[in-house]
């Protein structure tokens, strides 16, 4: 996960992700293993010649955040949230726009939401964004699996089973969207690379259902 931040020019989650993990939560590189924090330094400044740090970028159409949260007032640590126009009036309300290193982009909102396409032009238009890490929640990952946005995926399998009960309320990777067999994303197995008992795999999008052996 720290190679996959290093190598990304921003990072995009979703509002429910931040809210859910710790305060002082950083989705940079080191922060995943600190012990790399020279390494992955050294691989975006002087190979990748990327700045230190990828950009954060926090989708939230309210624009109701915890503003004292780490990933808005960590120096060095640029965060972009894209929200609609009420969410814009809350943040800046809420002294968002007194935060040297947040950013506010505003989007269009139709049927409630923000496109996922828009997104990616307002990253690669108005802030250089090339290669965006998507980590999720499972709302926004899988608005951006139906807009056919999503070109390779990062699985990691784990021999842990966690189990669930009838009253537990668990996320899966996809939330809120739900693909029919034949216009499900299907992806093609790329790589597979193996670190004691995990399994980390890489996929890429692929044009339909693959062929079975």
């Amino acid at each position: 996960m720290g190679l996959l931040r290093a190598s990304a020019d921003a990072i995009i989650v979703g509002a429910r992700t931040v809210h859910d993990t710790s305060p002082e939560a950083l989705w940079i590189p080191e922060y995943t293993y600190p012990n790399a924090k020279l390494l992955f330094r050294e691989y975006r400044v002087n190979v990748l010649r990327k700045p230190e740090y990828p950009l954060l970028v926090v989708v939230s159409g309210s624009g109701r955040l915890e503003l004292e949260r780490a990933i808005f007032r960590t120096p060095g640590v640029r965060t972009a949230v894209i929200t609609t126009s009420a969410g814009s009036d809350v943040l800046a309300a809420a002294g968002a726009t007194k935060l040297p290193s947040v950013q506010i982009h505003t989007l269009d909102a139709k049927s409630g939401t923000m496109a996922p396409m828009a997104m990616l032009r307002l990253l690669y238009a108005e802030l250089g964004v090339r290669r965006l890490l998507h980590e999720g929640g499972p709302t926004l990952f899988g608005q951006f699996l139906a807009a056919e946005a999503v070109d390779e995926m990062f699985l990691t399998l784990s021999p842990q089973i966690a189990g669930r009960k009838g009253d537990t309320v668990r996320p899966g990777l996809v939330e809120g969207m739900e693909f029919m067999p034949d216009c499900a994303p299907w992806f093609q197995l790329l790589s597979v690379k193996q670190r004691a008992e995990h399994l980390y795999l890489r996929y890429g999008r692929s044009g339909g259902h693959p062929p079975m052996a």
